[in-house]
């Protein structure tokens, strides 16, 4: 993210205000009507990409975005995207939902090579519509979910009735909370690996970089890419939720990120967390242990050296771009 300096007699300046007045202003009426004001369509900034969302497309992003300013959704996360992908001639998008990082990607480094992964059709629709607003190619947009085999497999959808969008925490885990949810929609989904994915389709060589938010099952993801990930040897941006499977005994919700950290061991990858003052080696007991963090780094463990507990933004780039 670049710093723009605002001098005294920049135009800009005169502008602070009223976005302040609109801000409060939006809050006090929230606060006095019950009443939240929602933002539908139009050409909203994330982070330093100006974005076209049609009507009625990711409402949940556009409101905060809109309100509290391009780095209102997951600004840490984000900028770790955006650096990888602007070093990077393949970014994949697994667990897309309504595609905001790969439209960002499409828009700001309009070379590299993007695939995204919504397996839901409703929110695979609108992720469509998101890239022609933006005009860029649907075909990108798979209607098909990474997974550790090919086929139908079912996936759980929990329904809400009283969201301004659809749930958007779809997932092939049949352990999850989603899938023992009070109303739960199961929908018959195609599943491919990210194996086959990559044997069927021409990739170009160079870094690759990919997300994964695929709500607990990243270890299925993970397992169905084990070639790709030996060859290509990514850098990953990857939610591994702590306390998202559901206990049928006790009927509490259980950490078991254990899956995913077995093959992540075994596929050679250090795991970084995601923070605002950069990124710190987590070890397999910090998974265990209570905690806020939710998006990790997945660096292969040849780019560091064994006792790198830190990195920060300037060494993820440059060791990426070695």
């Amino acid at each position: 993210m670049k710093n723009r300096i605002v001098q005294p007699g920049s135009p800009l300046r005169k502008l602070f205000p009223l976005a302040k007045k609109l801000r409060h202003a939006a809050k006090k009426f929230y606060d006095r009507t019950g009443e939240r004001l929602v933002v539908s369509g139009g050409k909203i900034q994330f982070m330093d990409a100006e974005l076209v969302f049609p009507e009625n497309v990711a409402l949940t992003y556009t409101t905060p975005l809109f309100w509290s300013g391009p780095d209102a959704y997951e600004a840490p996360t984000s900028r770790a995207i955006a650096l990888l992908a602007s070093r990077s001639k393949v970014f994949l998008d697994i667990g897309s939902n309504i595609g905001i990082y790969a439209v960002y990607v499409g828009v700001k480094f309009p070379t590299v090579k993007t695939f995204a992964f919504e397996p839901v059709p409703d929110i695979w629709k609108k992720n469509c519509a998101f890239h022609r607003a933006n005009d860029l190619s649907e075909k990108i947009v798979q209607n098909l979910a990474l997974s550790d085999h090919d086929g139908p497999q079912k996936i759980y959808l929990p329904v809400e009735t009283n969201c301004i969008e659809e749930e958007q925490t779809a997932t092939l885990n049949e352990n999850s909370w989603q899938a023992n949810a009070a109303k739960v929609a199961a929908l018959e989904i195609q599943c491919l690996t990210l194996d086959t994915f990559a044997a069927q389709n021409a990739l170009p060589s160079g870094a690759c970089s990919v997300k994964i938010d695929v709500e607990g099952f990243e270890a299925g993801v993970l397992r169905g890419g084990k070639k790709f990930l030996n060859a290509r040897r990514p850098w990953i941006v990857c939610e591994l939720l702590p306390c998202e499977e559901f206990d049928p005994v006790t009927k509490t919700l259980r950490n078991n990120n254990g899956p995913a950290l077995a093959v992540l061991e075994e596929l050679n990858y250090a795991a970084f967390a995601i923070t605002a003052d950069g990124f710190f080696r987590m070890n397999t007991g910090d998974f265990s242990r209570p905690r806020t963090l939710k998006d990790f780094l997945l660096v292969p463990k040849e780019k560091i050296s064994a006792d790198t507990s830190y990195l920060a933004a300037e060494n993820v780039l440059q060791i990426f771009s070695a």
